[in-house]
């Protein structure tokens, strides 16, 4: 089983294309020893459409498979079955039990299937467990009156890799890698999304 951990480091800002997600010239390189690299994405609340929150809101864990990155997409070492229940951070306000799942459903065979987690279960275990520390930076960004370039300022002052910025749908990325050892093998990401066991 593999764990995920956010990067602690320099903050980096890339450019997205009009979808809102990254170009393949932008992709992430996971490194030596590093099987799994990608972005956890968070929402301002500030988009519109499905972005358009009154608080700030996790997106998902993506692993940065090809053509965005080097990572490898490892499969659910247990069971690849689809999630059953919302867990805490996909729960959101203003949003049916029924739109939650399905979304989470959504992550979860787009993203979660090649996180080289246990279950379902355990992807989103790491997935609100990455997000509730730096959605709380975010949203006392948000409640101060921040957009999102301050809250990206607040998460680079707070210690986070900011790897990306989608300013089409309002959302901050941020470098996230695993090995099947130990996440402090991979203490941080240089500004070419590189994670490399070398200290700062």
């Amino acid at each position: 089983m593999f764990r995920f951990n956010v990067i602690v480091a320099l903050s980096v800002v890339t450019s997205f294309n009009a979808g809102g997600r990254v170009d393949a010239s932008d992709s992430m390189t996971c490194g030596s020893g590093v099987e799994l690299c990608g972005l956890l994405t968070l929402e301002s609340g500030f988009g519109s459409g499905n972005y358009d929150h009154d608080e700030c809101v996790v997106h998902g864990l993506w692993p940065e498979v090809s053509p965005y990155g080097t990572s490898e997409c490892i499969a659910p070492s247990s069971s690849s079955a689809d999630p059953e229940v919302v867990y805490s951070c996909y729960n959101q306000r203003n949003e049916t039990t029924a739109d939650c799942l399905s979304f989470e459903q959504h992550e979860w065979t787009s993203h979660g299937i090649c996180a080289g987690v246990t279950d379902a279960a355990d992807f989103f275990t790491q997935v609100c467990d990455l997000a509730t520390a730096p959605l709380a930076v975010m949203q006392a960004s948000r409640d101060a009156g921040g957009d999102l370039s301050a809250m990206s300022t607040a998460l680079t002052a707070a210690g986070y890799e900011v790897f990306s910025t989608d300013t089409y749908n309002s959302q901050l990325e941020l470098s996230a890698c695993a090995t099947s050892t130990s996440v402090t093998d991979c203490v941080r990401c240089a500004g070419s999304g590189y994670c490399t066991d070398v200290p700062l």
